[in-house]
C-alpha cells in the first residue's frame, strides 16, 4: 500500500531493535526518516532499508545519548537540517540490571541520561519545529516496568515511570494545539535490550513471554497517529498492565520483583 509523502519524524536510538523497527514502519507509511544514534554502521544500515520505503528521504546523525553535551548538538544537528518534522520519537534507552549499590554511580548516571533528560533534551529542543506543521506527532517510549518499582532494576523503572508521567504532563500543556503526546509501555520485546543489560538469565523468560519488536512499532505508530494517550501492545501485556493498577502496589512491587531477584547470578 502507498502513502502520501509526510514530513520527517526523528527517531532516536534507531539503529537496531525497536527504534530501528519504528523508523522502517514510518518510512512505509510515508515519513522521511532522521535516524539517531551512536551506532554509525546501523544507523546506515536501516537509513538504507527506510530509503527503499519512502523515496531515498532518510539523515543520520551519530550521537552519544549518554553525554548531555553531545545530545544537544544532535538536536541542533536536526533543526540544522532544516526539514519540516511532522514526528519525534524519543525511543533510545537502556536497562542498568542488579542490586542498586553494587552497580556503578557512572551506570546509572549514564542510563538516566538516555533514558530521561535525552527525551527531554530533544521535546525541549525540537517542540517549536514540530508545531509549525498543521499536525504533529511525539511518541515517548515507555516499559510496563514503569507501573511498579522494580528490584534489581529501581533506576530503570524509575525512569520509564517518568517518561510515562512527563509524556502524559506533556499532553496536558499541548491540549489543544496541533501537537499530540502518546506514550508506548510494551513489556518484553525480543531485541538486544537483555544481552545489554546483562540479563542473559531472562532471555528463556523473554522469549516466552516477550513481543517481537516490528509487532510492537505497529501498534505504537498506529497509536501515535491516533493521538491515543497510551497504549501497551499485545492483549497479555495489557491486561497485565491493567491489573498492576488495580492490585495494590506493595503487592505488584514484591511480585515484578521477585522475577528479577531470583535470576541474578549467584556470586
Amino acid at each position: 500500500m502507498e502513502h502520501m509523502e509526510r514530513g520527517y519524524a526523528v527517531v532516536t536510538g534507531a539503529s537496531q531493535g525497536l527504534g530501528e523497527c519504528i523508523a522502517l514502519e514510518l518510512a512505509a507509511r510515508g515519513f522521511g526518516i532522521i535516524g539517531v544514534a551512536r551506532n554509525r554502521n546501523g544507523l546506515d544500515r536501516v537509513a538504507a532499508a527506510c530509503g527503499k520505503l519512502n523515496g531515498g528521504r532518510t539523515r543520520v546523525i551519530v550521537a552519544d545519548l549518554a553525554d548531555e553535551a553531545a545530545t544537544h548538538q544532535a538536536a541542533e544537528a536536526v533543526l540544522a537540517l532544516g526539514m519540516p518534522i511532522e514526528a519525534l520519537v524519543n525511543n533510545a534507552g537502556y536497562a542498568v540490571w542488579g542490586r542498586f549499590a553494587e552497580q556503578p554511580l557512572e551506570a546509572h548516571r549514564s542510563m538516566l541520561q538516555v533514558n530521561m533528560l535525552a527525551p527531554v533534551i530533544f521535546t525541549h529542543r525540537l517542540l517549536s519545529a514540530l508545531r509549525q506543521q498543521p499536525r504533529s506527532y511525539l511518541l515517548n517510549v515507555g516499559s510496563m516496568a514503569g507501573y511498579a518499582a522494580v528490584s534489581t532494576l529501581a533506576g530503570y523503572s524509575g525512569s520509564k515511570a517518568f517518561v510515562r508521567v512527563w509524556s502524559r504532563g506533556l499532553r496536558q500543556d499541548l491540549r489543544g494545539t496541533s501537537t499530540t503526546v502518546t506514550c508506548v509501555c510494551p513489556g518484553t520485546v525480543l531485541t538486544g535490550f537483555t544481552a545489554r543489560a546483562g540479563m542473559q538469565a531472562l532471555d528463556q523468560l523473554a522469549k516466552k513471554f516477550g513481543s517481537s519488536p516490528e509487532a510492537v512499532a505497529k501498534a505504537a505508530v498506529k497509536a501515535m497517529l491516533a493521538g491515543r494517550a497510551e497504549v501497551v501492545p499485545g492483549v497479555m501485556d495489557s491486561v497485565t498492565a491493567q491489573l498492576m493498577k488495580l492490585l495494590p502496589e506493595a503487592l505488584t512491587e514484591q511480585v515484578a520483583s521477585s522475577i528479577y531477584v531470583k535470576h541474578l547470578p549467584r556470586s
